[in-house]
């Protein structure tokens, strides 16, 4: 009888070790977005198909967006993350007031879909931010400290709207416009109930949150002028070499409120998988590879737009970590600059 309680012993605590190294084992926290917007959708499509290609659990978080997330990293508080690679470069290198210590502890698993500026108004007035002068009109730059945010105030002061911060808490004020800080979910219901005028959101095109809104009433994006654009990007050229944005379309293929024959010019990013250093080059090599499996079977609109060949070409000197390096080289991709942990 004791020979029988000890082997079942040994063979639950078996289990039980089995069970740790198993499925169960790793649990990888994937910090997002806000739940309207495309990183928490496309990473939630991309979880399911991780759990079914790898040995590892994973728990999809939502948060503030590119900035919160690099200081999740920073902290600890999540494994991997997705975020702008601009806003990843700046906080590796400490560029910017949200990163006065540089964030250092992560490296690059991959770029995987450009995301883009998008503008949005109910107001058929509106049909340029130059309208936003003295207008006093509603505005959401995105929830405070995003990348959104840092998106949208640079691209009202081109366009000559005052945007001016308050030091101490942090928050921005205009004599030309209301501002307010709302997620992409929160902007669309304060735009479906007549409370917002324009607001902007940084994601793939196309978001849930904007083709919802435009299923219940007429919505336009607008389009940014050529010289602005290329004044942007050549003054958000980070360090004086890396240029990590890029005119991009939109068109009717991703909005069908868009006509057809008409394309939206914007300014575009590349959302960009980031890991921290603390996860082996087994673990990250698995969920590289997992992840451009499973392009195709994601679920989610922006896939489309996932190209290996350019999944660390804009990423500035961020390196890569070495278990995505590995893969790439695997895959005949030339991979310089990687992480030393």
């Amino acid at each position: 009888m004791k020979k029988l309680i000890t082997f079942l012993m040994v063979l639950v605590m078996s289990f039980g070790v089995a069970t740790m190294s198993g499925c169960g084992g790793t649990n990888i926290v994937i910090s997002t977005g806000g739940t309207g917007g495309t990183y928490y959708a496309f990473t939630n499509g991309l979880q399911v198909q991780l759990g079914k290609k790898t040995s590892y659990k994973y728990t999809v978080v939502s948060s503030g967006g590119s900035v919160d997330n690099l200081k999740k990293i920073g902290s600890g508080d999540c494994k991997m993350a997705i975020v702008q690679n601009d806003t990843m470069v700046n906080a590796f290198n400490g560029f910017t007031d949200s990163f006065a210590t540089p964030i250092t502890n992560f490296s690059v698993l991959g770029q995987v879909y450009p995301e883009v500026v998008q503008i949005v108004t109910d107001d058929a007035s509106i049909t340029s931010l130059a309208d936003l002068k003295n207008s006093n009109k509603s505005v959401s730059i995105g929830d405070v400290g995003s990348g959104v945010e840092a998106n949208a105030v640079a691209l009202l002061r081109k366009y000559g709207i005052n945007i001016e911060r308050n030091e101490t808490t942090k928050e921005y004020s205009s004599t030309d416009i209301t501002i307010r800080n709302l997620s992409v979910a929160k902007s669309a219901e304060a735009m479906q109930n007549e409370q917002l005028d324009v607001f902007f959101f940084t994601s793939g095109a196309p978001a849930t949150s904007i083709s919802e809104i435009a299923a219940t009433k007429t919505v336009y994006l607008l389009s940014l002028d050529t010289n602005v654009m290329n004044e942007f990007i050549a003054e958000n050229r980070i360090d004086g070499q890396y240029d990590v944005y890029s005119i991009q379309p939109i068109t009717h293929t991703q909005y069908t409120f868009i006509p057809e024959g008409q394309t939206v010019y914007t300014i575009g990013v590349s959302a960009t998988y980031i890991v921290s250093n603390s996860l082996s080059e087994e673990i990250v090599y698995d969920i590289t590879r997992a992840l451009w499996d499973s392009k195709g079977s994601i679920g989610h609109a922006v896939q489309a737009s996932m190209n290996m060949d350019y999944a660390f070409v804009t990423i500035g000197n961020v390196p890569v970590h070495p278990g995505a390096a590995k893969y790439y080289r695997e895959q005949g991709l030339t991979v310089n600059n990687v992480a030393q942990i």
